[in-house]
């Protein structure tokens, strides 16, 4: 009955990988939840086989990584309480690992990984055709310029992105049945695609190719491969009509701003009294290529958000919602009467008033300035209207709110390096976004931006011992052209340009696919490197 139990609850664990909802229980997710179960219910089986474990050179491998960030963040030289939490997720991964290592069943894993990978896949695109919501797990889209990035399931896009690209060879070289099996790889690589990330989309074909061409049985190996690679050019032909993005290169620069707007309003200063509901005429022109529906799945409505100037920050509200009285196409001119409702504090705010598509998707975050209107809030004074100079506020950026621009990776990098030569045993796991800044001469910054790669974050958590250690961990893996092995070879080379061991589903993922490939070469070492299926490396 417990082994029953373990394993339900470690296919749980697999199954909410890519649905991890952004709402908490006492500070934990519904994926965090569900691992502590796992725990609880595989500590018998764990103390049984401690010997096992403890005598297994992977295991070994993984714990001195884990040992030595411990002590990285107990002699961290600030925010010791940040680097603990990040050294309490690298003892979740190795555990993580012992629960996949003394599984007598991975294929069992696999399988519920490539279920999970289909629906959320599925999801992901039905999602980013506006009928999904992105409320139970984030609470905003990202762009590039002015187009929108896939992110499904998940908090970010390149979230998504390691996700669906670590599970491509999962999917591709198991045993479901071959229509099955090459549709869910081309949802996949259609999420893929629609992330925008690079680095998904190099480190697949990468990898695939290269572990083909260097097996033995190269030339059949290497249609396999090639097979996978070409159901994604496949994928990015499909959608090259349907995103102005993919098709940037061969239109040229016209497709860039598929939306955009221009505001007119007929004051930008206001006095009003508390928990007023009032309203402004809005003149808006649309002056992109994407017509405006006022009804339907599609359509574009008027809303607004309160701005603190004192404490800047967005208040939490439920704003009041306007209809577009009827569709905008390009170049035409449309009168939104706008109703708004003051906030509740006295004080002054800067009313921000735009556009915005499904879920509060507001057109600031493509670029689109909104209209912003001063207003001091204070009880007992009569509604008066006018004229100010709000230059210094459109300067801020591109929303209010963004006060400084996204950092290029080049700069993190920089910032890498002189963090490590000042601190060459590591500022403590995960502490590089709460350093950067300094290093870059900010006095504020973005403490959600990680360094953008793998090696430089361990590098500038853990210094070179923690480095080394990560890097003696990949070494005491047996490679062999199986599964489990080529998606983490994948979550390697995407490394190179972004980071997710602090990303709770990528770094489950990760751990979970060590111990799933260790398992493997541990119960059948004589066997050929052949993953159990009908097509195999």
């Amino acid at each position: 009955m417990l082994e029953r139990w373990r394993a339900v609850a470690l296919a749980a664990v697999v199954l909410q990988i890519p649905f991890e909802l952004r709402f908490t229980l006492f500070g934990l997710s519904n994926l965090k939840w569900t691992f502590i179960a796992l725990v609880l219910i595989s500590m018998p089986v764990i103390l049984r086989n401690w010997r096992e474990l403890a005598s297994d050179r992977l295991v070994q491998a993984a714990a001195l990584f884990v040992a030595i960030q411990w002590i990285a963040a107990a002699y961290a030289p600030d925010f010791h309480i940040n680097a603990f939490k990040a050294a309490t997720r690298f003892s979740a991964g190795l555990l993580l690992l012992a629960l996949a290592r003394l599984s007598d069943r991975p294929e069992s894993i696999s399988r519920t990984w490539i279920i999970a990978s289909g629906i959320a896949a599925a999801y992901a695109l039905l999602s980013y055709a506006g009928f999904g919501s992105r409320w139970p797990f984030r609470t905003e889209e990202f762009y590039i310029g002015q187009i929108q990035r896939l992110s499904g399931s998940f908090e970010y896009p390149n979230t998504a992105a390691a996700y669906f690209a670590m599970s491509l060879p999962i999917v591709w070289w198991s045993s479901v049945r071959r229509v099955l099996k090459w549709t869910i790889a081309f949802l996949l690589w259609c999420s893929i695609v629609l992330t925008l990330s690079k680095g998904a989309l190099v480190a697949v074909p990468l990898v695939v190719l290269c572990a083909a061409f260097f097996s033995g049985s190269r030339l059949a190996r290497l249609r396999t491969a090639a097979e996978l690679v070409a159901i994604g050019v496949a994928a990015y032909i499909v959608l090259l009509p349907l995103n102005p993005y993919l098709a940037e290169r061969i239109n040229g620069p016209s497709v860039q701003n598929p939306i955009a707007a221009e505001y007119q309003t007929p004051w930008n200063y206001i006095q009003q009294q508390p928990e007023a509901k009032d309203q402004i005429l809005l003149h808006i022109r649309n002056t992109g290529i994407t017509k405006w529906r006022s009804e339907g799945l599609q359509s574009i409505g008027v809303s607004y958000r309160w701005w603190n100037m004192e404490t800047e920050k967005f208040l939490k509200i439920r704003p009041l919602i306007t209809k577009l009285p009827r569709d905008v196409g390009r170049d035409e001119t449309v009168e939104v009467p706008t109703a708004f409702q003051t906030p509740s504090e006295p004080g002054t705010y800067v009313l921000v008033v735009e556009l915005f598509g499904h879920d509060l998707d507001w057109f600031s975050q493509t670029g689109v300035k909104p209209a912003l209107i001063q207003a001091d809030i204070q009880p007992g004074i009569a509604k008066s209207v006018g004229h100010t100079d709000l230059s210094a506020l459109y300067r801020k950026g591109q929303t209010v709110g963004s006060l400084t621009a996204s950092v290029p990776r080049s700069s993190l990098w920089r910032a890498a390096a002189k963090m490590f030569l000042d601190h060459p045993f590591g500022v403590g796991p995960d502490n590089f976004r709460l350093e950067y800044g300094k290093y870059l001469g900010a006095s504020r910054w973005d403490t959600h931006i990680y360094s953008n790669n793998l090696y430089l974050e361990l590098l500038t958590g853990s210094g070179l011992v923690g480095l080394a250690a990560f890097g003696f961990l990949m070494s005491s893996i047996r490679w062999r052209l199986d599964p489990p092995c080529l998606a983490v070879a994948i979550f390697l080379i995407h490394g190179l340009v972004d980071v997710f061991l602090m990303t709770t589903p990528i770094y489950f993922g990760f751990w979970l696919l060590l111990g799933m490939r260790e398992e493997v070469t541990m119960r059948s070492p004589a066997t050929p490197p052949v993953w159990s299926g009908r097509e195999g490396f």
